[in-house]
């Protein structure tokens, strides 16, 4: 399965908790893209790219708090992201019947 590195220097910018109740979130089928608000909705914000799928949130008017993480080619990265050309279920393999 697919998995975020968040860099040191913005992990203290995370919440330390986060209340399920309070989340928004949204999956945009024609871009492929799950965001995920820890503010109960969507805020002004500032993202910054960690990885070729992932962003992280800042409140715009301070950028030293995350509200939230906004994926990328979502099903690419859930499914596939690790995987390396040519191994069973690349994106190589997608329109092949497993043998």
């Amino acid at each position: 399965m697919a998995s975020i590195s968040i860099p040191e220097s913005v992990k203290s910018y995370f919440p330390k908790k986060l209340d399920p109740a309070h989340l928004w979130v949204h999956y945009n089928p024609g871009a492929d893209a799950l965001t995920v608000y820890f503010t109960d909705s969507p805020v002004p914000s500032v993202w910054e790219d960690i990885d070729e799928y992932v962003y992280i949130g800042f409140v715009s008017e301070e950028e030293t708090r995350v509200i939230g993480v906004m994926i990328e080619h979502f099903s690419e990265w859930l499914l596939l992201s690790g995987q390396n050309p040519g191994e069973r279920g690349s994106l190589d393999d997608a329109g092949q019947n497993p043998g």
